[in-house]
């Protein structure tokens, strides 16, 4: 008997007046970082990837003395993936794995973080395998002035300063399968030359049929979680002065997670988020 499951989400954040994550610049030195892995065996396999990454361009304290931040102008970044796949008794297993790592200042449709990953597994005498995926961007900044960070010469014409703001989103997925046909695809992009694009974060799992009616078996889960804290701004005028109106305005909390468990045709998740004034 076949068992049809099918989830979508798609969730997108612009905050009104609360005018959302400007991203950071990029520090002088730049790095990239690149894995390629392909993996066809009958035996056991192990693989796991660790990522922690802090930015900021607060000039006083630097890293080290945050927090708290500096008084005006300055921003933090952080962001984490991490990716840990394993199994559990012997399987048939092909795994493939790409990983790209971009410390450049990214535009749309660009990533600083971009991970693909392949499975096909088949488990001999109850072998298992199980893997997870999680990634998670956090922006904390003070208040800015528009014309220093857009582009865009009519920007000032919607608010002269970028607000005070908070903003976390994390994503993730795992599964434990004795037969598994599944594909990851996880990025984010918070680096970036200007506020002209948005801060992004994605994580796609589609599980689908080995063969043809030879569903996937056991369980998969996704998850995501985004907590938005933005301070109000205000509308260009000759009475507007920076440092006006920077209490928090706007709170929003999103938490949302999807499991199934057994005999898996089509598990699609796609969640998504993004947070700019240009979107």
């Amino acid at each position: 008997m076949k068992k049809l499951i099918i989830f979508v989400i798609t969730l997108t954040l612009l905050t009104g007046f609360g005018l959302a994550d400007h991203g950071i610049d990029p520090v002088p030195e730049t790095q990239g970082i690149t894995s390629s892995t392909s993996v066809n065996l009958v035996g056991n396999f192990a693989s796991a990837t660790e990522l922690q990454w802090r930015i900021t361009n607060d000039p006083e304290r630097g890293l080290p003395e945050i927090p708290p931040l500096a008084s005006e102008e300055t921003t933090i970044y952080e962001s984490t993936y991490t990716e840990d796949t394993q199994s559990q008794g012997a399987g048939i297993m092909l795994y493939d794995k790409e990983l790209d790592v971009e410390t450049s200042g990214q535009i749309s449709g660009q990533w600083n973080i971009e991970a693909v990953k392949q499975i096909a597994f088949v488990g001999i005498n109850g072998g298992s395998v199980v893997s997870g995926d999680t990634i998670m961007v956090d922006g904390a900044a003070r208040q800015y002035y528009t014309e220093d960070w857009v582009i865009c010469p009519f920007a000032p014409a919607v608010t002269l300063v970028f607000p005070t703001y908070c903003n976390r989103a994390e994503a993730g997925s795992t599964i434990d399968m004795t037969v598994a046909n599944i594909r990851t695809t996880t990025t984010d992009r918070f680096v970036m030359p200007s506020a002209d694009h948005p801060v992004e974060l994605n994580h796609d799992i589609r599980i689908s049929e080995l063969v043809t009616d030879v569903p996937s078996q056991g369980m998969a889960s996704a998850f995501m979680e985004v907590l938005i804290l933005e301070a109000g701004g205000f509308l260009a005028d000759e009475d507007s002065s920076p440092g006006a109106y920077w209490s928090l305005m706007e709170r929003i909390e999103f938490s949302e997670q999807t499991t199934a468990d057994g005999a898996i045709t089509l598990f699609d998740k796609l969640m998504h988020y993004e947070s700019g004034m240009v979107r």
